[in-house]
């Protein structure tokens, strides 16, 4: 696997993208700005520079012209930038800035900051600047220093800025990868966990839950995988002794009892197989809910009705049902209420009891029996598959294990819980189902 990157070349990646783009709009913005003020930036200058070349064009006036260049260069001391009499218009300037002199008006060459004012009467030239000499400059003012300034103005906050935004996503980057290489190596027990980034936290969240579901379908399946061939155990050494007694029967009597009870086997493997089929699709989620919005007491009262013919004669079934509507799988609910009722008719004493409730939004289904009820130890791993507490009971009355891990499944696939109840109304025990109610699916 490819290793992760540290967090300071990721950082510094950011970071010196960010800088560049930044630099660049910096750029183009002063440049436009530039642009857009050059004109008004040049009217200023010149109207600024207006005064002291009148007073230079006037004090030059009033010396003899073999005096004036003298003259100058005692007046430049006053000035912070060069004076210079030239005895025309230099060579480098254009034909406009020529006839803009000639007309008796001053020109600022803006790209030499070199401002030049005929002297009025002659030909000669006084040339003022450089206006900006960089010679007085402290280094703030460089290019090298405003880089400088620039760059610990906006560069030292936007790099806190990305370093402290970054780090959270980058450390949660490496608690999912960290996880996801002990899920993809087979422990599933692993979870991310300090998952504080806003971007990865949901994230984290999802992939733990779709461990959690790993782990538990994981486990189902291994004890499925192990319940299945314990329980094939027995029908499979009932056909290999009938195989051999089959060989050794002594009239086609005896025979066809041995046959007969091969065949009960063979039909006992089957529906092991069948039902640990439907319970392994349901635990993967392969079934999809159907919603519908049921009106209780009729749903119950049919309930009960087809229930009767399942009953022992001497155990009476009662039902205490709310009025009104709520939202299930109508086909899923009938196996998980059928599973709690045929479960209470194996270990009632003479009668059991369904009771069906709304509140707080949940929808509650109680069935109580008077049997031996269950221990308090024993109350969660009922529901677990191939489990039967009573193991003096044969296959013909205690089953194949499964019918409260059904229920169980049921109720999780809809998003609510099966338990056993520590109220025991009638003395034995009480299953409970608790449902969260939803709208039903359009």
């Amino acid at each position: 696997m490819k290793p992760l990157p540290g967090l300071a070349p990721l950082f510094a990646r950011y970071f010196v993208q960010t800088m560049v783009v930044q630099f660049v709009l910096l750029l183009g913005f002063v440049g436009l700005l530039i642009l857009l003020t050059s004109g008004a930036e040049r009217d200023r200058i010149e109207q600024q520079m207006a005064g002291p070349v009148r007073m230079i064009q006037r004090q030059l006036l009033t010396q003899p012209p073999a005096a004036r260049t003298a003259e100058l260069a005692s007046i430049a001391e006053l000035f912070a930038y060069p004076l210079q009499l030239l005895p025309d218009a230099p060579a480098t300037l254009n034909d406009e800035a020529r006839a803009w002199l000639a007309s008796g008006n001053n020109w600022l060459d803006s790209d030499r900051q070199l401002l030049y004012a005929p002297l009025p009467g002659t030909r000669q030239i006084i040339q003022l600047g450089p206006l900006e000499d960089s010679m007085g400059k402290g280094w703030l003012q460089s290019e090298a220093g405003l880089f400088l300034l620039w760059f610990g103005f906006f560069g030292v906050p936007m790099a806190l800025l990305i370093y402290f935004n970054l780090r959270p996503h980058w450390q949660a980057l490496k608690a999912l990868r960290a996880t996801a290489t002990q899920l993809a190596d087979g422990d599933l027990s692993a979870r991310a966990a300090n998952i504080k980034s806003p971007l990865f936290g949901p994230l984290a969240g999802l992939i733990n839950d779709m461990a959690a579901r790993l782990e538990r379908q994981m486990e189902t399946r291994q004890a499925l995988a192990h319940a299945v061939a314990h329980e094939l155990r027995t029908p499979v050494a009932r056909l290999r002794f009938g195989l051999t007694m089959l060989d050794e029967a002594e009239d086609d009597s005896e025979r066809g009892q041995f046959r007969e009870g091969m065949e009960r086997d063979l039909t006992e493997l089957d529906e092991l197989l069948n039902i640990s089929l439907s319970y392994a699709r349901l635990d993967r989620g392969e079934v999809a809910l159907q919603y519908e919005t049921i009106a209780l007491t009729t749903w119950f009262e049919d309930l009960v009705q087809l229930m009767h013919p399942l009953k022992p004669p001497h155990i009476s079934l009662s039902l205490d049902c709310v009025a009104g509507d709520a939202t299930f799988d109508r086909k899923l609910m009938y196996v998980a209420t059928r599973n709690l009722l045929l479960n209470a008719f194996k270990y009632a004493a003479s009668q059991v009891h369904m009771q069906v409730w709304l509140a707080a939004g949940q929808l509650h289904i109680d069935v109580d029996d008077d049997g031996p009820g269950i221990p308090a130890d024993e109350r969660d791993r009922v529901f677990e598959p191939f489990q039967r507490l009573d193991r003096s009971r044969d296959r013909a009355t205690g089953g194949h294990g499964l019918g409260l891990s059904f229920v169980r499944l049921i109720t999780l696939h809809h998003g609510g819980v099966a338990s056993a109840s520590e109220a025991r109304p009638l003395g034995g025990a009480r299953m409970t189902i608790t449902l969260p109610q939803h709208p039903p699916q359009p």
